[in-house]
């Protein structure tokens, strides 16, 4: 259920949106968390597999707590399997670009990048639901395209009249707007199938139609290994990220919306960035202070009505 239209005016009056807003704010943090093991692990583990392997087991964990509601609601996942599958190849395809992305860029910049999937939201809305834009949301999208450019260039003038971007960003951008399309079209799964059989048949969808990549990847370029470094990374995404970040985000949407939900997105840059300066030894950089600030106040302009 979400919150009654009076508790809507002020999330942190009620009991209900406090416990929203951890959740969401855990949520973000689990999802930073994959962020950084994806980069910390993206010399010894091959991403296809990793994204593969990350989103099935975390179904596998899911199964024995949501059988009784597949069982039940079989009628209807087998009515509603089209848009089901659509949403479950999005989701995984656009994970996967994100795992490929951080083989060439830095997991903060992922973040800062990721954090603009609000915005393309937005657009999206507008062009596939119609939703008009006011003068105040119009100049937050433009912020935030403005902040995206200036993480892709680096703010290197050089690099935006050559099109010389990293490859990393590009597929990290294409991984949020992937996202974002996502999120339109949930409104194509009927709420008779319930949260947790609509989210496991998601993500078992997603898995068969990202397998074929991964058999590629796993002749062309390499296998995932069986290694400590490989098994560890794999569990731990599938259980924070997959499993614990996506049941707490959902659940802080039920609460108090996807559009104020969509604002705690911003907290995975800030997360992601500590875990990345304490694990990986990444450093925080003037360019990176600065997007992130336009993307902040640009989703604040977008989301805040």
């Amino acid at each position: 259920m979400s919150l009654p239209a009076k508790e809507n005016i002020s999330v942190f009056r009620s009991r209900t949106g406090l416990y929203a807003c951890l959740a969401l704010t855990l949520a973000s943090a689990a999802f930073a968390f994959a962020h950084v093991v994806g980069r910390g692990v993206h010399a010894e583990v091959p991403p296809v597999g990793l994204s593969f392997w990350r989103w099935l087991i975390g179904a596998i964990v899911l199964w024995p707590f949501i059988y009784p509601s597949l069982k039940a609601n079989a009628p209807d996942i087998r009515k509603h399997i089209g848009p089901l599958t659509l949403l479950g190849g999005v989701m995984i395809l656009s994970a996967t670009c994100l795992m490929i992305g951080l083989n060439f860029t830095t997991a903060i910049n992922a973040s800062i990048i990721n954090a603009i999937q609000p915005v393309f939201t937005v657009l999206l809305a507008m062009l596939i639901l119609h939703d008009r834009l006011r003068l105040s949301q119009s100049c937050g999208v433009a912020l935030g395209v403005i902040g995206v450019t200036v993480m892709i260039t680096r703010m290197d003038l050089a690099a935006l009249l050559q099109l010389q971007f990293n490859a990393g960003d590009i597929l990290i951008l294409l991984g949020s707007m992937g996202y974002s399309l996502y999120a339109i079209n949930l409104r194509k799964v009927p709420e008779s199938l319930g949260p947790s059989a609509a989210l496991f048949m998601i993500i078992v969808t997603g898995c068969v139609i990202v397998l074929p990549f991964y058999v590629i990847e796993t002749i062309i370029y390499t296998p995932v290994p069986i290694s400590a470094t490989a098994i560890y990374s794999i569990i731990a995404m599938s259980l924070v990220s997959t499993v614990f970040g996506t049941l707490l985000w959902n659940r802080g949407n039920q609460l108090i919306g996807p559009s104020r939900a969509g604002m705690f997105i911003n907290l995975i840059p800030i997360f992601a960035a500590v875990m990345a300066i304490l694990f990986l030894d990444e450093s925080l950089t003037l360019y990176q202070v600065i997007c992130a600030v336009l993307i902040s106040i640009g989703i604040f302009m977008v989301l805040r009505r």
